[in-house]
């Protein structure tokens, strides 16, 4: 009984101070909890602006979706010509994660939405804002994939090798397959980061959430907008998380097995 006291300790100490700060700031502090709301929380005031943040929302979910999937394809296409050891290849690739690692993500977004029209190259701005996730988060999933196929015993690939399989016949039907189990966890986390940091569309004029929140915050005079759209991020991540979370846990009984 006092072992299963102790494993609940650490939610009921961080439950116990959560209270604890509530009640101070409600009854024993000085704090102006009306302009609190009226700043942060008013919501009297977005009513009948709601349908703002749609085409926002659907915006910034088509940018996540082809960012996440040119991130994947284009990582997992380099982790798996890297695992062919050709030299020139593998000093490229690592010259292009290091790189792209390097890079922050506003910076990236800018250098192409304004750099590439002078090479002869002109993106829209939601083009340029997934071809600078892509290029960013596919440095990424290469690791990622990478560290996967690292994982495989080698002596699996050789018995493969003596089965009379090829190289792409190993690493479709030995490699890839137990790979998968640990690629899972991580790989939806970056998939999450690509979700919160299209945020920084707004820099080259994409009418994403953030930017219609900050309009729409200089017009009723509340930040209460930028609370509602950390919300709407709340409600797109949270189902990914939870997703994330059932597939560590089962890719540990895997691991386990």
């Amino acid at each position: 009984m006092a072992l299963n006291i102790y494993k609940y300790l650490p939610n009921l100490s961080i439950f116990v101070a959560i209270v604890l700060l509530v009640v101070y700031g409600i009854f024993f502090s000085a704090a102006d909890w009306s302009l609190f709301q009226e700043q942060f929380f008013n919501f009297e005031k977005m009513q009948g602006r709601y349908h703002i943040f749609i085409s926002p929302l659907i915006l910034i979910l088509k940018i996540s979706f082809f960012s996440c999937f040119w991130a994947t394809l284009i990582g997992f296409i380099m982790a798996v010509v890297r695992n062919f050891n050709n030299i020139f290849l593998n000093r490229f690739i690592t010259a292009y994660v290091v790189l792209f690692r390097s890079i922050p993500a506003m910076v990236l977004v800018v250098l192409v939405y304004f750099a590439l029209p002078y090479v002869g190259l002109n993106l829209i701005s939601t083009s340029s804002v997934i071809a600078s996730l892509s290029l960013l988060f596919s440095a990424y999933t290469t690791e990622i994939f990478r560290s996967g196929i690292n994982s495989v015993d080698r002596f699996q690939l050789d018995a493969a090798n003596a089965l009379g399989m090829g190289s792409m016949q190993s690493m479709r039907w030995v490699i890839l397959p137990q790979a998968l189990r640990i690629i899972i966890p991580p790989l939806t986390s970056v998939l999450i980061d690509i979700l919160k940091t299209t945020s920084i569309a707004y820099v080259v004029g994409v009418p994403e959430l953030i930017a219609r929140a900050r309009q729409m915050e200089g017009v009723i005079g509340s930040v209460t907008p930028l609370i509602f759209v950390s919300f709407l991020y709340f409600i797109i991540i949270l189902p990914v998380v939870l997703f994330s979370s059932r597939l560590e846990k089962r890719s540990r009984r895997w691991s386990k097995s």
